[in-house]
């Protein structure tokens, strides 16, 4: 009897492992690097914006907010339903917009 109930556990065990599905790791291991990125992303951008103000250097700030767009872009392409991050992604480009008109318009 004994050895059926430590059969039983181990069987419980090994079913209550594969009950949790790897997606929901990764899934939330998608949405934490894309954070991180995010994160880096926008202390980058703050430097490059003080740098704008300073000596007028739009490029940069322009493409720090495009590899911002990129990335939030490649995380939707693969986690569907993120509405919050969709509306993100929607006033960043019209941020990014509004940057390329002031780098055109200034030439």
């Amino acid at each position: 009897m004994l050895r059926s109930l430590q059969g039983s556990v181990v069987l419980g065990a090994i079913g209550a492992l594969l009950a949790f599905s790897p997606a929901g790791a990764w899934e939330m291991g998608d949405r934490q690097a894309y954070n991180n990125k995010m994160t880096i992303l926008k202390v980058m951008l703050e430097s490059a914006r003080e740098r704008a103000i300073a000596s007028d250097d739009l490029e940069t700030m322009c493409l720090i907010m495009s590899i911002g767009n990129d990335v939030t872009e490649t995380y939707l392409r693969a986690s569907t339903g993120e509405e919050m991050i969709q509306q993100r992604l929607n006033g960043m480009r019209n941020d990014l917009t509004a940057c390329l008109a002031l780098l055109y318009n200034r030439r």
